[in-house]
């Protein structure tokens, strides 16, 4: 019947969940929460680079923002696992907000400063299978803003390993920033004060005060 269909689904998640936590963080943290204060070696430093934060502000719906900024990878200064271990902390950072528990989460790639050459097909493919079932998460929205001309490149990794159901969340916004700021208040709710300064936002985003 339903419930014991919702139960094996259940188990199937938390197997996945138990079963990635093992492989990224190591048995010593299998059974730990996941957070940036007992960081495994080296992670403290591949979270300063940047790649990813939390915004500090919520969408309407109560939904924390992730920005993802690509040109900040630096490949000498961290490892595929530590990379993918700092999106866990951010994602478990974002969850401590009980409307992002309830409604999920929004991604927002800011890839326009980046180079071809700092994209990472393992940091990405790990990342993607931690948001395709791996965390427990929703991911609501994927907002890529100002593509470089490469992204069809990238786009075309990620239609290989992302779910359809992700892929149908993504949207590419295009333009100066006055369109596309208008863009995201008029379709997505998500107002200028609520964006950072590098798409054209009025949110200054303090990284490093945001760690501690």
């Amino acid at each position: 019947d339903v419930r014991c269909l919702m139960q094996i689904w259940q188990q199937n998640v938390m197997s996945s969940i138990g079963t990635n936590v093992l492989n990224h963080f190591g048995p010593e943290k299998a059974f730990k929460k996941i957070s940036l204060s007992d960081a495994n070696a080296g992670d403290e430093e591949t979270m300063d680079l940047g790649v990813i934060s939390l915004l500090g502000k919520q969408d309407d719906q109560g939904r924390s923002i992730l920005i993802f900024d690509p040109s900040k990878y630096d490949k000498s200064k961290y490892t595929t696992s530590s990379m993918i271990r700092t999106f866990w902390y951010v994602v478990h950072s974002a969850l401590e907000v009980e409307e992002t528990q309830k409604h999920g989460m929004i991604v927002l790639g800011d890839p326009n400063r980046a180079k071809l050459s700092q994209f990472d097909r393992e940091v990405s493919k790990g990342i993607i299978g931690s948001i395709s079932g791996a965390l427990p998460v929703r991911v609501s929205a994927i907002h890529i803003v100002h593509p470089p001309t490469f992204f069809k490149i990238v786009f075309a990794f990620m239609k290989l390993v992302m779910p359809k159901r992700l892929l149908k969340r993504i949207y590419v916004h295009s333009g100066d920033d006055q369109k596309v700021l208008a863009e995201f208040e008029a379709k997505f709710g998500i107002a200028k004060d609520k964006l950072p300064t590098t798409i054209g936002g009025s949110l200054v985003l303090d990284h490093h005060s945001w760690i501690k």
